[in-house]
């Protein structure tokens, strides 16, 4: 499903990434240097925007399993440097689209951090490294105001996320989420084989994606029948692929067949999917529902993590989704996500970074919206 225009300029930005700093240093024979970050890619020409590498740390906090229950828990410090391929910043991207594309109508949203996705990366950061009880149940701290059966569709849903063979990252953007997810699976220590699907409307986003995927070191594949294999006949452990894809539109509307996970050799077809800041319109939230319940195993069905800022973008949105939804045969559990601390982290650094500022120039508040379908 992904088009060869995706591949190809993915595979230049990974070059241009892997060759540049290479080939000044041996041309000069000068020792290395820290790179600075946002480091320029390119200045933009007609066929990409300005681009440029950055270093984005993805930290959290976890609560110990092995913390002793009559004692007090401790926090352990989870950190993720992901490199990401992005443009400068939205104005930037504006200004090619209008000035280079003659396109003053484009949305370049797509170019920005939001919030939303980085709360979202470090819940998938924080959830791969939950722990488990006795009797199997996630370790985690979930809202206290959570019922019984609302807690134990939230623990499941981490539980799926640990296990999942196929995730599902639906209105990537910049896919910080997906690629945080791909990044921590990569190194943990269950070693499941797994794709990682970024999904959306936008090519240059995907551009974008695949380049970062590259320079994070995981193997790319475009979404196929066929069974990617490396040199010495082993497939990767972490594969990213991705399509274009809209919701709103019938003829690239992706749906669980498309993802051709059939003949693929994974330990289960499941798919589990990563959202983050797709709530705009309270009247699109029926196709929305529709579109997660047909992204998700069409008999096992299968969880959706969704971050959405606590201040609606739209009101009535949330509510709008929850029942569709629910008339979609599916549930909904809400919460707060907490804000992060810098409780034990060393003077000089801090868990919190620029993308954690809101567009009204505050510390971002997000809610996670928990979806659970049921197999048919």
């Amino acid at each position: 499903m992904m088009s060869s225009g995706v591949n190809a300029i993915a595979t230049l930005l990974a070059i241009l990434l892997t060759t540049s700093f290479a080939i000044t240093t041996s041309a000069f024979s000068v020792p290395p240097m820290a790179t600075s970050y946002p480091r320029p890619l390119h200045p933009g020409g007609f066929s990409l925007p300005p681009m440029v590498e950055d270093l984005i740390p993805i930290a959290t906090t976890i609560t110990s399993a092995a913390a002793d229950k009559d004692s007090q828990s401790k926090d352990k410090i989870l950190q993720k440097d992901l490199l990401l391929v992005r443009p400068p910043d939205m104005e930037s991207l504006w200004e090619w689209y209008a000035n280079t594309k003659r396109q003053t109508d484009s949305d370049p949203s797509w170019g920005r951090i939001w919030p939303t996705a980085l709360s979202l990366a470090r819940f998938t950061l924080q959830s791969l490294h939950s722990g488990e009880e006795e009797d199997g149940s996630i370790v985690i701290n979930l809202a206290s105001e959570l019922n019984e059966q609302d807690q134990d569709i939230v623990k499941q849903a981490i539980k799926a996320l640990q296990t999942t063979s196929h995730i599902i990252e639906l209105g990537c953007g910049l896919g910080l989420a997906g690629l945080s997810f791909a990044v921590s699976a990569a190194t943990e220590s269950k070693n499941i084989k797994r794709t990682v699907t970024f999904l959306d409307r936008e090519p240059y986003a995907l551009h974008c994606v695949m380049a970062s995927a590259a320079i994070n070191n995981l193997a790319t594949a475009p979404i196929s029948s066929e069974q990617e294999v490396v040199a010495g006949g082993t497939p990767p452990l972490i594969t990213a692929r991705s399509s274009i894809d809209d919701w709103t539109s019938t003829d690239k509307n992706i749906s669980y067949k498309d993802l051709q996970l059939g003949a693929l050799d994974y330990d289960n077809k499941q798919t589990l999917i990563l959202a983050s800041d797709i709530l705009y319109e309270p009247s699109s939230m029926d196709a929305l529902a529709t579109k997660l319940r047909n992204l998700l195993h069409p008999t096992d069905g299968g969880y959706v993590l969704i971050t959405d800022p606590e201040k609606e973008r739209t009101s009535g949105c949330r509510s709008a989704l929850v029942e569709s939804v629910k008339q979609t045969g599916g549930q909904v559990v809400m919460l707060p996500m907490p804000q992060p601390k810098n409780d034990g982290m060393a003077m000089n650094k801090s868990m919190l970074v620029e993308s954690d500022v809101d567009i009204d120039g505050n510390l971002a508040k997000t809610v996670l919206i928990v979806v659970h379908f049921n197999g048919a």
